[in-house]
C-alpha cells in the first residue's frame, strides 16, 4: 500500500504524522510570513523576541517575535520530534532539513544560556543559473567559463569559502553543466544539492536521527562502490571525510567535488591538508602532497557587506605549486 502525504507550508508530509506537522505549522505562526517573503533567505531567532532576517544578501532586524520562551520551546521541540532527531539534555542541538529542503539548525538551553535559537535557511525556490551568477557579477563571464570546462572534463575541485558565501549555489549552479549521460553521487551530511535534474543520480544522506549514527566518511566510502562517474560531497569538517574524499581522487576518481570553510584557496589547501593529518593516518607533509598532487582546482567564495556574494579566486595546481588563473581585486 502507497503511503499517503499531505501538502503543509514545509512541503509533502505523511499523513500518518498530519496532526504533529499541524502543530509545528501552529507554533511557526510568528515567522511564517518572512518565511513566505520574496528575497527572504534566513531567519534567525535569536530570543523568542528577537527575529531577524537576511533579504537580498542584507541582514535585518524585525519587529517580530514568538509570544513567550515557551512558545517558541514549543516550535522546536514538535519540530524536533517530527524530524525524529528529539532534543535532550544530551542532544541539546538540532541540525536538520524540512521536508521542502530547507535546513534548520536549533539549540536548547543547554548550549544557548539565554534561551533557544533557531537559524533557517530556507531553500532556493528556482536553481541558480551560471548565467543568473554571471547576471549577479559574482564572476566575470570569461572565468564562468573556465569554471564550466573544468566541469566538463573532470577537473577535481574543492570550493572554499566563509558561511553563506554561496558555496552550495554554486555547486548546483556548475552541476547543470554535468554531461547527462553521468552517473553522479551526492554525499551530505544534511541533503542540500538536490540535482534533481541529472538523470542518473544517488543522493547519500547521514542524518543525525537516533537510529542513525552514518557519518559522511562512510558515505564516500559507499559512493565509491556504487560506480559513479563523479562523487559530489558536501561541506567537510571532520578528518574522516577528508580523508575519504582525498582518498576517492587518489583512486582514479575524477569530476569529485567538495566545500568547506576556509579564508581563501590557499587556507583551503591546508585546512583539508590539517583534517586528514590529524586523523593521525600520515604526516601533514605527506597529507599536503596528496591534496595538491589530487585536486585540480580551487575556488574561494566570499560574502561581504560592501560587494555581497563573490568568487574572489581561483586557483590551480601544478607540480604541486599553486597558480592563481583569477583575483577579485576589491578596488575594481
Amino acid at each position: 500500500m502507497n503511503e499517503q502525504f499531505i501538502t503543509t507550508i514545509f512541503g509533502e508530509v505523511p499523513a500518518a504524522k498530519a496532526t504533529e506537522w499541524r502543530l509545528v505549522e501552529n507554533y511557526f505562526q510568528p515567522i511564517k510570513a518572512l518565511y513566505l517573503q520574496d528575497g527572504v533567505t534566513e531567519i534567525f531567532v535569536d530570543k523568542f523576541d528577537n527575529i531577524n532576517y537576511e533579504q537580498n544578501g542584507q541582514i535585518r532586524s524585525s519587529n517580530l517575535s514568538f509570544e513567550t520562551e515557551v512558545a517558541l520551546d514549543s516550535f522546536i521541540t514538535q519540530l524536533s520530534r517530527c524530524l525524529e532527531q528529539p532534543l535532550s539534555k544530551a542532544n541539546p542541538i538540532l541540525d536538520a532539513r524540512l521536508p521542502d529542503c530547507s535546513r534548520v539548525c536549533c539549540t536548547s538551553v543547554g548550549v544557548t544560556p539565554q534561551g533557544a535559537t533557531l537559524t533557517l535557511r530556507i531553500a532556493p525556490k528556482t536553481v541558480m543559473t551560471t548565467d543568473k551568477l554571471i547576471e549577479y557579477n559574482a564572476l566575470p563571464k570569461a572565468m564562468f567559463d573556465v569554471l564550466i570546462e573544468h566541469i566538463k572534463m573532470g577537473s577535481n575541485i574543492i570550493v572554499s569559502g566563509n558561511t553563506g558565501s554561496g558555496k552550495t549555489t554554486l555547486l548546483r549552479a556548475l552541476a547543470q553543466h554535468i554531461p547527462p549521460t553521468e552517473r553522479v553521487v551526492t554525499c551530505e551530511d544534511t541533503q542540500e544539492l538536490y540535482l534533481d535534474w541529472l538523470p542518473f543520480r544517488v543522493s547519500l544522506e547521514a542524518p543525525k536521527r537516533e537510529e542513525s549514527n552514518v557519518e559522511l566518511k562512510t558515505l564516500i566510502e559507499t559512493a565509491l562502490r556504487m560506480r559513479p562517474d563523479r562523487i559530489w560531497v558536501g561541506e567537510i569538517r571532520h578528518s574522516g571525510a577528508a580523508d575519504a574524499f582525498i582518498q576517492a581522487i587518489n583512486t582514479g576518481h575524477s569530476g569529485c567535488i567538495t566545500t568547506l570553510h576556509a579564508n581563501s584557496c590557499i587556507d583551503a589547501v591546508e585546512r583539508i591538508q590539517y583534517l586528514i593529518s590529524s586523523s593521525g593516518l600520515m604526516s601533514y607533509e605527506l597529507a599536503g602532497r596528496q591534496v595538491t598532487g589530487s585536486v585540480d582546482l580551487f575556488i574561494q567564495a566570499s560574502r561581504s557587506p560592501i560587494y555581497g556574494r563573490k568568487i574572489t579566486e581561483i586557483m590551480t595546481m601544478k607540480n604541486h605549486q599553486p597558480h592563481y588563473i583569477y583575483r577579485f581585486k576589491e578596488e575594481n
